[in-house]
């Protein structure tokens, strides 16, 4: 396993043997973290063999802005198939407080997908998520 750390707000690290790329955040991160943050999971990613599979807890951060969700949506997401050239598969890792809080009648009920681009899910249990990224082709 490689792993990495982006300032003191985010770990990278990778599993070659089930093909999932983890992102951790470590604290609340600000706009501009949370966007140089996903910036760097494609990054890492892609240096990873163009690794599809991606886990993402954030189960130590709060909310996210509206306007942040809005550019993961309409900018970031669009922009994955193009890099890594594959459909992605990002599993949301969350506490279970925060299940009722990242409601967001504007996003279809979990799991998603946004165009030809990635699908998304979110867990309150780490070994559902892993498994449902190892179930993605």
């Amino acid at each position: 396993m490689t792993s990495t750390t982006l300032a003191d707000f985010l770990h990278l690290s990778h599993r070659p043997d089930l093909g999932i790329v983890a992102a951790r955040w470590t604290r609340p991160a600000e706009s501009g973290e949370l966007r140089a943050g996903y910036q760097a999971m494609l990054h890492y990613a892609a240096s990873c063999g163009s690794c599809t599979r991606w886990l993402i807890d954030s189960r130590r951060r709060l909310q996210v802005d509206a306007q942040d969700v809005h550019w993961l949506t309409t900018e970031f997401y669009p922009t994955l198939r193009r890099h890594l050239n594959e459909h992605v598969y990002l599993a949301f890792l969350i506490a279970p407080y925060q299940a009722d809080d990242v409601q967001d009648d504007t996003l279809p009920p979990l799991p998603y997908t946004h165009g030809d681009y990635c699908s998304l899910n979110q867990f309150v249990d780490e070994g559902e998520a892993v498994r449902w990224l190892t179930s993605r082709s």
